[in-house]
């Protein structure tokens, strides 16, 4: 009986984000730029607020049942890292993906609008613009289709780097 030829694996992609708003908005890219297929298996971790030291915990853990060819931590700066975090992260090599000050700076980066410099004026300004509950799936479809984020390539480093790790074989 002949061998079978050995199926070529996947590359595997972990991305750790730090709430509800950043994982609605990695899923909503995932399912635009994800095509079946690929190469690639990309899983996307909540660490449910804390910061990065949530983020941190959350990359532990999963670490300790799964191995991932490259690893994503996706920040806001509105708390910054510690020396030790920092230290942590590029010792374990994952790329740091940093939203400043917050996600919602870069949702309003990638329509094309002022971005405050606190946090709390970030999420006002973004109810102006685009109404609704950033948590929610469906939010995205409506105000970040496939044209608007594709207008806004190459102009926000955020929204290229998450594109990268969904889409890249």
């Amino acid at each position: 009986m002949a061998k079978r030829p050995l199926r070529k694996t996947n590359r595997t992609v972990l991305i750790v984000v730090e709430g509800e708003t950043e994982e609605a908005f990695a899923t909503h890219l995932k399912s635009l730029y994800y095509q079946r297929g690929m190469r690639l298996s990309v899983s996307i971790r909540n660490a449910h607020g804390y910061g990065p030291a949530g983020i941190i915990d959350k990359l532990k853990s999963v670490a300790q049942t799964a191995d991932f060819d490259h690893r994503l931590a996706v920040l806001d700066a509105d708390i910054p890292l510690k020396p030790a975090e920092d230290k942590w992260l590029r010792t374990a090599k994952v790329e740091q993906v940093v939203s400043v000050p917050a996600i919602e700076a870069t949702l309003l980066a990638i329509l094309g609008q002022y971005t405050p410099d606190l946090t709390p004026a970030c999420k006002n300004e973004l109810q102006k613009h685009a109404p609704g509950d950033p948590t929610d799936l469906r939010y995205y479809a409506k105000y970040f289709p496939l044209e608007v984020l594709e207008r806004a390539r190459g102009k926000v480093p955020v929204l290229d780097a998450l594109i990268a790790a969904v889409s890249t074989e």
